[in-house]
């Protein structure tokens, strides 16, 4: 089979009306595909974070990701149709919930790359938000 690209719905929970389509080559690993959710949002890699496969927020241990940041994302086995909980920074905890869209072949176009905006993003920290 030859490469693959999955195309991601990224919802910024907590902040109606603010969402990132993304696409990321699955030969790149979960690092790239939270590198490519800072970028969307606008937010500096300067916190933790943490994948759950099977959608839910701080779910138990048998949801995490189970995997290294650099696990390629054709190693995961992800489908069109599913749901992916991402949590950055466990202090101000911004969840995101990712869907699966689409898994297409890749045409070598660059990745990850960002397809779709809706919504500003507020400010990453809880100091900025509460200034603004």
């Amino acid at each position: 089979m030859g490469q693959q690209t999955y195309v991601f719905d990224a919802e910024l929970i907590g902040c109606d009306g603010v969402q990132r389509t993304i696409a990321v080559r699955d030969d790149l690993a979960l690092v790239d595909l939270h590198y490519a959710l800072q970028s969307a949002f606008g937010w500096d890699d300067d916190h933790l974070y943490a994948f759950w496969l099977d959608g839910g927020f701080w779910a138990t241990r048998a949801g995490l990701a189970g995997r290294r940041a650099c696990t390629p994302l054709a190693a995961l086995a992800l489908r069109p149709g599913q749901r992916i909980a991402y949590v950055f920074d466990f202090a101000d905890e911004w969840r995101v919930e990712l869907t699966v869209r689409e898994v297409v072949a890749d045409v070598g176009r660059a990745s990850p790359r960002l397809l779709g905006s809706v919504g500003a993003a507020p400010p990453q920290s809880a100091l900025a938000r509460a200034a603004a």
